[in-house]
Parts: C-alpha cells; structure tokens; sequence
C-alpha cells in the first residue's frame, strides 16, 4: 500500500501502520494496568498481614504479661467479694473458663496486685476484721502518692504473711479515695463473706503486705448481643476488670482476633511436671488445683479486617486445642500464634511453701 501524500509534500501514517500502533499501545496499556493491579493488590495483602502481625503481638503481649503475674502478692487464692462460683467466696490468682471446644472461644482471669502500689500497713494499729479502714504510714518511701492513686471503687488486697494458721490473702471492695494526709485506705466490711469470715475471726495481722487488686478477664465477644463492639464480622479480645463480662464498661483490647484457645500445664502433686510433654496439658482445671498450676499456653487465631476482594482465596478457621476447625471457607487471610507462659508467682510461693 502506498503511502499518502499530503498537500504540502508531507507523507502521512497508512492504515496498517495506524493499526499496529495502536494494538502496541493498547497492549502496553493492558500490561500497565496489569502491573498496576497486581502492585495494588501485593500492597493489600502486606498491609493485611502487617495488621495481623500487629495485633497477634499486641494480643499475647496483653494476655501473657497479666498471666505471668498472676497470683503477685497473694498466696494463690485471696478472700472476701468476688468470688469465684463453687469455691465460696475465695478468688483464685487463676480462673479458667472453658468452652469445652463447641461453644466457641474460651476466657480466663487473673487476679494480682499492682506491684508499683505496694505498702505496708502500720506495724502500731491492730485493725478488726470488720474494721473498714486500713491504715498506712503516709510519709514513709512514696506512700503518700501510692494512696494517692487508690480509688473508691476498685479492689485492694492484703498479703497476710503472719497468720498463725499460714499464709492469707485477703481482698475488699474500695469504699471511698484513700486519705493520702494520714494513711488511711476505706474499704467495705468483708465479714459477709463466708471464706473470709472463716480465715479472719478477731484482728488482722499488722504489717501486712497491701497493695491495689486487679482482676482481669479477657475473652472474644464475637455476637451481636448489644453488648460491646464485637460481632461475627468483626470479632474483639475484650478485658473485663470485674468479673461481670460481658458488659457495656469492659475494654475492648484488639480486634479481628477471631479464636482464643488456653491450656494449663499442672504438676500431679510431687511439684515436678514436664511440660514439653503434651499429655500434661489440660484444657481446665479445678481451682483448688492452683497451686499446681506451673504455665499457661495461649493460642490465638486473628483474621484480616476484610476479606481478600478478587474471591481467589478461600481458608477456613484452624483448629486449636480442643475447638475444632470452621466448616465454611471464606476469604479471610488468617494467622495463628501460641505462646507459653510460667505464672513465676504461683510456682515461687509453691517452692516457699506459702
């Protein structure tokens, strides 16, 4: 085909050579938005997997070191208000809440003292058991800005190292902000309570060990019960701090972290247990066990915050413990980590004999 002649002498583009450039330029087009695409969804994908890394880390972080000090300051079990169903009124430092692996994720508390609030109590005043006042001296060490920070409405214990019938732990509900002028912590009668009427008859010990309690519960809320952020779509580790979960106060700590599996390793009595060996794990125990109890194995499943978009990918919830696997696929990406604690204070007090 000859190519046209414009006025002027000009040669213009034929036909053919109009077309070929334009199947070039379409073709570099195509492989353009390809890369681009695929770019944007490798981009995707790392950012789902950098929140997942996240928040698997943030969620062990949280649970493991409130586990490893489980049971600070108290000797296994503390006595007075909120206590533990079927063990009277006494508190364990460990609580297990088992799903039994077919209604869906466990839960487990742990009870200890703020180890930064540590006090102890005059050594001069003989409190009552029914006394609601604990008294402190305000101007020794830092303790006058330690009871600065106890407020009504929370819990504070009292390790009783001197008790003639053995080591106790006492716990009671803050009843007004602690007087930092003169020492002085208010507390609510615990006399009410069978465990602890049965431990205290006349006086506390002087000098005690006190300090803040904290009670903490963590769990998946993962139903759409009007009751905190979680649902099925978008599953939260929730930290309740009075034992009444789920409620509308507990704090909600990560999300998308769709499975929460937890097992204990306890020794058979003679104090020695290896815990490498699997079949000396258990997924719950009795609370009267705790002094046995030597770790505690977190399991974590967290999924991406959505599913990937193409519908190429398909997975389906693991399997953990003693929870099986999902039936359904879907198009969430999904990680899973576990983590194996030593609760030190439970197995120091063991080895001391408290």
């Amino acid at each position: 085909m000859r190519r046209l002649i414009l006025k002027g002498g000009r040669a213009a583009f034929t036909l053919i050579e109009l077309m070929v450039a334009l199947a070039i330029a379409a073709f570099t087009v195509v492989a353009l938005y390809s890369l681009f695409t695929m770019q944007s969804r490798q981009l995707l994908v790392q950012d789902l997997q950098m929140e997942m890394h996240q928040n698997l880390r943030f969620a062990a972080d949280m649970t493991s070191r409130s586990v490893r000090i489980a049971g600070f300051n108290m000797p296994g079990e503390v006595l007075g208000p909120m206590g533990y169903p079927g063990t009277g009124d006494s508190l364990p430092a460990v609580i297990p809440w088992d799903a039994d692996g077919t209604s869906g994720t466990d839960a487990i508390t742990v009870v200890y003292a703020d180890p930064s609030l540590t006090m102890d109590t005059r050594s001069d005043v003989v409190e009552a058991c029914a006394s609601t006042e604990l008294s402190f001296r305000p101007f020794m060490l830092d303790n006058q800005a330690r009871l600065g920070q106890i407020s009504s409405g929370q819990l504070f214990t009292c390790f009783d190292y001197a008790d003639t019938s053995g080591q106790t732990g006492y716990i009671w509900s803050v009843s007004a902000d602690a007087d930092d002028s003169n020492g002085v912590v208010y507390i609510d009668d615990a006399t009410g309570f069978s465990d602890y009427a049965n431990a205290c008859t006349t006086n506390l010990t002087p000098v005690m060990t006190c300090s803040k309690a904290h009670v903490q519960t963590f769990y998946i809320d993962d139903q759409s019960d009007g009751i905190g952020p979680g649902s099925s779509d978008h599953p939260v580790l929730m930290m309740d701090l009075n034992m009444d979960w789920p409620a509308d106060d507990d704090v909600p700590v990560v999300d998308n972290v769709e499975d929460f599996q937890v097992e204990y390793c306890l020794d058979d009595g003679t104090g020695t247990v290896d815990c490498s060996d699997d079949s000396n794990w258990t997924d719950t125990f009795a609370t009267a066990q705790i002094e046995n109890l030597w770790m505690v194995r977190l399991h974590f499943v967290v999924r991406a915050s959505r599913e990937e978009y193409t519908g190429a990918y398909g997975s389906t919830r693991p399997g953990l413990a003693n929870r099986s696997g999902g039936s359904s696929a879907d198009g969430y990406y999904r990680e899973v980590l576990t983590t194996e604690v030593t609760v030190r204070n439970l197995r120091y007090q063991a080895a001391m004999g408290l």
